[in-house]
């Protein structure tokens, strides 16, 4: 039985309708996207007095750090991005953990962790700080946006044009006016792609010719759940990519360990990703989506059973039946690190009222903390250019 999934989100929230009505007073922002860097944009703003409005083309708010859940009595639930939030790197984003743990919807994942170098099955030995979004990742990005600023409208890929009243938006398929805005933000770096419409008439050249450039790392994904828990005391394992027992295993994780996600039933839900290597090798030549994720199904789940002895160095290891699988591909999963980009944590157009924001911005590309701080710093950048409105 195929069962259709859909991305859940935590929190009750009002989405605005297609047509956004102007106030005299108040400054005016969209925002492209619903990741961390688009989330954490909307919410900077918002808590200044900032009418904003987040579209995000998915189902459900997260990007990356989305959650996957199953549309049946069972609700199986996949963290199939972002995995964990490691140590922050800087003191801003200490900060800005230590408020959503306060808060309660950041909590620590606890559990037993390994690294696979040959047959070697390492065990973590020194503790590694692992938080993770509560009850589920999105989380995190559900919280950031709730606020009375900040309005969602999902399901909503959005095509921006250059005015003389502003940005004006309109939906890519129905054609429906969405509103006009003072400021844009970009978060998700694909809208200044060539398969993509988003800024085709936005007049930000310099934003799309230099995006274009930017190289990324592949990923596909496979979550699985099995009748009962596995024989494993392995709630993570990272693969290095070079040993070939393992196949394409780059990570697995066994989600219902972490907090908010464990199960009443019995049922166990692990999530699989492959090595960057091994998805870059399985991607050549193919273009349909069904046949990649068939084909990230049968691959990864095949190689995790495999493995599986050796994870738990027994051959007698009881593997349960598998009572559910699909899978995923994360096209544009990890931004390579970009020299130009490193230096920068956003990138103003301030003549076309425009800020790039996103996780290949920043010395900390493609980490949750990079991409917050790539978003707050786009909406400073916004509140800077606009401080005479906003005292």
């Amino acid at each position: 039985m195929v069962l259709s999934l859909y991305h859940t989100y935590l929190f009750p929230f009002i989405l605005v309708s297609s047509m956004l009505i102007q106030t005299t007073n108040s400054l005016r922002v969209a925002v492209l996207g619903s990741g961390i860097a688009g989330s954490a944009a909307a919410r900077t703003l918002a808590e200044r007095g900032v009418e904003v409005v987040v579209f995000e083309a998915g189902f459900g708010i997260g990007g990356r750090t989305s959650t996957r859940v199953t549309r049946d009595d069972f609700r199986y639930q996949f963290d199939h991005g972002a995995q964990y939030i490691g140590s922050p790197k800087t003191d801003a984003f200490q900060e800005c953990l230590e408020e959503w743990k306060a808060v309660g919807f950041v909590k620590e994942w606890n559990g037993n962790f390994a690294s696979v170098v040959g047959y070697n099955v390492e065990l973590e030995t020194e503790k590694k700080d692992r938080w993770v979004g509560f009850p589920r990742m999105n989380s995190i990005c559900r919280h950031l946006v709730h606020h009375r600023n900040a309005r969602v409208k999902l399901q909503t890929r959005a095509n921006a044009s250059r005015t003389n009243e502003g940005w004006s938006l309109t939906d890519s398929k129905t054609k429906k006016d969405l509103g006009t805005f003072d400021w844009l933000v970009a978060s998700d770096r694909n809208s200044g792609s060539h398969f993509r419409r988003d800024l085709a008439e936005g007049n930000v050249e310099e934003f799309t010719s230099e995006i274009r450039n930017i190289k990324s790392v592949k990923s596909l994904v496979a979550m699985v759940v099995f009748e009962k828990p596995l024989d494993l005391k392995l709630d993570g394992v990272q693969f290095t990519g070079k040993d070939s027992q393992y196949g394409s295993l780059g990570w697995v994780a066994r989600d219902s360990s972490k907090p908010g996600r464990e199960r009443k039933d019995g049922q166990e839900c692990w999530v699989l990703q492959s090595h960057p290597d091994a998805a870059n090798e399985f991607l050549k030549g193919k273009r349909k989506i069904g046949e990649i994720r068939e084909m990230a199904r049968e691959v990864l789940v095949g190689d995790f059973l495999k493995s599986l002895p050796l994870l738990a160095e027994s051959e007698q290891i009881d593997i349960p039946s598998v009572v559910f699988s699909v899978g995923h591909r994360w096209g544009a999963a990890f931004p390579i690190l970009s020299q130009e980009y490193q230096g920068v944590n956003c990138q103003l157009i301030a003549s076309e009222k425009f800020v790039a924001c996103g996780d290949y911005f920043g010395k900390l590309s493609g980490r949750i903390e990079g991409a917050y701080l790539s978003g707050q710093a786009a909406a400073n950048e916004i509140i800077q250019m606009n401080k005479e409105l906003l005292r």
